[in-house]
C-alpha cells in the first residue's frame, strides 16, 4: 500500500527547496562502470532521492538509501517488533532519564578521505538540528536535546533537557540518529542535499540517474559485518502496478505491490515468489474543517462521524481480513492505540443530529489526492454511506501538492473552502509522532481540521515526557478521545505494506514494511 499520499515532513522539505540534479551523477566526479559479475540486487524504490540530509530528508525513499550509506549509534533491526541494535556504537547506555553515554567502534572511516568517525561528528550531527541555518524539518526529533558532551575521540554523553521516552523509539534508531561528517558538511557550507558528501556505512552512493536509478556499491573502508550484495540497484518506480509488472518480467528481485493485489498473489501461489505483508505505521482518516461554514455545527460533524462505518469501507475496498480498520490515529502495533470508538456507526443517530441542527439537503465536497489508487474506491463507499442519511458527497480528486498549498494558504484564505478530506499520514513507532500534527501551532500547517485547544496541547506535551509506559499509553488514548470529541475526525484504517521477492531471496524490512533494510537482504 502506498502511504505517501501526504508525508508531511517530505512535503515540507520539498517546499524548503530540496532540489534534484538534472543529470546523472557519479561520486568523485567520474563515471563508474559496473560489471555484470558479482552479487547484484535489483529493488524498487518508490521515489527518487531528494534530500540525503538526516535533518531534512524527504521520505522513506531517501531513508532506504541513507540507512545503507550512513551509520548511526543504533538502527532498527528486522523482525516483527520495533527493536534496535548497535551500529556505529560499541556501547550505548541510558544511565538515567536525562543521560545517554556512548562509545564508538574503532576504525569506522569516512569516505572521501575525511578520516575516522569521531564523537565530535556525533555532537555536530545531533546539535545541528537546532541550527536555524539548517532549517531542520525534523527538528522536533531532537527538541529535548540539551547538548552532546565529547569526553574522548570516540566517547561522549547525550544530555537531555527533559525526559524523552521516544529517544530510543523514533529518534536514535531512525534517520534523525544518523551521523554526518562534520568536516565534509562544514566544507560544503553546512547543508546536505542529494550529494551525501561523506558516508560511513557498508555501502556508498556510486551513481545516481535522476528518476531512473540509484546504484550503491560496497564501501571498501567499512570494517563491520559485510553485506551480502556487492551492488544494489534501486530502480525508481513510483507506481506499484508498474513495479509488479517489472518484477514479473524478471527486471526486479524485490518490489512493493498494491494492497489490492495481495489476494491475487496468494491465489496464484507461484513457488518462485514470496509474499511478505506487514502492518503499516500509518493512519488513514477523513478530516473535517471545523471552520468551514457547512461544518461549524458539531452536530453536523458528529452526524458524519456516525454515518461512516469503517469496517464496511476496508472490507469493500481491500477484501475481508486484509486491512485493519481504525478506531483512532495511533496504529495498533505501538503503545497508545485505542480499542473502541466513542461515537460508533449509528445512521439513525446521524439523522436525528441533522434534524436537531436544522440541516437538510447537505452537500459536502470530499477532497483527496490521486496518488493512492485505493482512495477513489474509499470515497465511493463513503459517498454511499452518507447518502443513506441524506448527505450528498461531491468527489474532488486532484494533485496532492495543490491541495496542500490550498490547505496551508492561511494568508489568502482559500483553506476555508476545504470541507472534508481523505488523507493518510505515515508515522514512526512512537505515539508522539502521531499526535504532533494536531496541536494549535500546526493549524494551517498540517492540522487541516483546525481543531485547537490549549488544554489538549498541554496534555500532549505531558504525554511526550511521561516515562511510565502504562501512564504514557493512557494519555495518548485520552488525546485521541478528545480529538474524536471535536467531531473533526473519522478514523478509517491503518493499512499494510506488502512486498514480493524472488523465492531465493531473504527480504529484510523495518517491522512496518515501510523501508527495505538493504544491509541485511541476502540470497540463499
Amino acid at each position: 500500500m502506498r502511504t505517501d499520499v501526504i508525508d508531511r515532513r517530505r512535503l515540507m522539505a520539498l517546499m524548503a527547496g530540496a532540489g534534484v540534479a538534472a543529470g546523472s551523477m557519479a561520486v568523485g566526479g567520474s563515471r563508474l562502470a559496473f560489471a555484470a559479475a558479482g552479487k547484484v540486487l535489483r529493488i524498487q524504490n518508490d521515489g527518487d532521492i531528494k534530500n540525503l540530509d538526516p535533518a531534512n530528508r524527504s521520505g522513506w525513499y531517501d531513508e532506504t538509501v541513507m540507512y545503507a550509506i550512513f551509520s548511526g549509534l543504533c538502527q532498527y533491526g528486522d523482525g516483527d517488533s520495533w527493536t534496535w541494535e548497535k551500529d556505529a556504537a560499541k556501547t550505548l547506555v541510558q544511565v538515567d532519564p536525562l543521560t545517554v553515554e556512548f562509545t564508538l567502534a574503532e576504525g569506522l572511516m569516512w569516505t572521501g578521505g575525511f578520516g575516522e568517525v569521531t564523537a565530535e561528528d556525533v555532537k555536530y550531527s545531533y546539535e545541528r538540528f537546532a541550527d536555524p541555518k539548517v532549517k531542520a524539518v525534523y527538528k522536533d526529533d531532537w527538541d529535548a536535546l540539551d547538548k552532546v558532551e565529547v569526553t574522548g575521540p570516540r566517547s561522549g554523553v547525550i544530555r537531555l533537557k527533559r525526559p524523552f521516552p521516544a529517544l530510543f523509539a523514533s529518534t536514535l534508531p531512525n534517520a534523525s540518529g544518523l551521523i554526518v561528517c562534520k568536516k565534509a558538511v562544514e566544507k560544503a557550507g553546512g547543508l546536505i542535499k542529494t550529494d551525501p558528501l561523506a558516508t560511513s556505512g557498508p555501502y556508498k552512493l556510486a551513481e545516481w540517474k535522476p528518476r531512473e536509478r540509484i546504484i550503491l556499491t560496497r564501501n571498501e573502508a567499512w570494517n563491520g559485518a559485510a553485506p551480502y550484495y556487492d551492488e544494489i540497484r534501486l530502480m525508481v518506480i513510483e507506481e506499484e502496478k508498474t513495479a509488479q509488472i517489472a518484477f514479473e518480467a524478471g527486471d526486479l528481485d524485490i518490489t512493493k505491490i498494491e494492497v489490492n493485489d495481495i489476494a491475487a498473489v496468494k491465489e496464484k501461489n507461484d513457488p518462485g515468489v514470496k509474499l511478505s505483508v506487514r502492518p503499516a505505521l500509518a493512519y488513514t482518516f477523513i478530516g473535517m474543517n471545523v471552520e468551514n461554514e457547512k461544518l461549524k455545527d458539531i452536530r453536523v460533524r458528529r452526524a458524519i462521524q456516525q454515518a461512516i462505518e469503517a469496517q464496511t469501507v476496508v472490507d469493500g475496498v481491500f477484501g475481508k481480513g486484509v486491512v485493519t480498520r481504525a478506531v483512532g490515529l495511533v496504529p495498533t502495533s505501538i503503545a497508545g492505540a485505542r480499542k473502541e470508538l466513542r461515537y460508533p456507526y449509528d445512521p439513525e443517530a446521524s439523522k436525528r443530529l441533522l434534524a436537531e441542527a436544522g440541516v437538510s439537503g447537505l452537500r459536502i465536497k470530499l477532497t483527496f489526492s490521486n496518488e493512492d489508487a485505493a482512495y477513489a474506491s474509499v470515497a465511493l463507499v463513503v459517498q454511499a454511506q452518507l447518502a443513506e442519511v441524506g448527505i450528498t458527497v461531491d468527489i474532488d480528486q486532484g494533485d496532492s501538492s495543490a491541495q496542500t498549498a490550498q490547505q496551508q494558504d492561511l494568508a489568502g484564505g482559500t483553506w476555508r473552502q476545504m470541507e472534508m478530506f481523505l488523507i493518510t499520514y505515515t508515522t514512526a513507532p512512537d505515539p508522539g509522532w502521531v499526535t504532533a500534527w494536531f496541536t494549535c501551532d500546526q493549524v494551517g500547517v498540517w492540522n487541516w481540521q483546525h481543531t485547537c485547544s490549549k488544554e489538549w496541547d498541554d496534555l500532549n506535551k505531558a504525554a511526550s515526557a511521561e516515562t511510565d509506559p502504562a501512564k504514557r499509553a493512557a494519555l495518548y488514548v485520552t488525546l485521541q478521545d478528545q480529538l474524536e470529541e471535536t467531531g473533526g475526525y473519522v478514523f478509517l484504517y491503518h493499512g499494510v505494506n506488502p512486498w514480493i521477492t524472488k523465492s531465493n531471496i531473504v527480504g529484510s524490512w523495518t517491522p512496518d514494511g515501510g523501508r527495505a533494510l538493504l544491509r541485511t537482504i541476502k540470497a540463499v
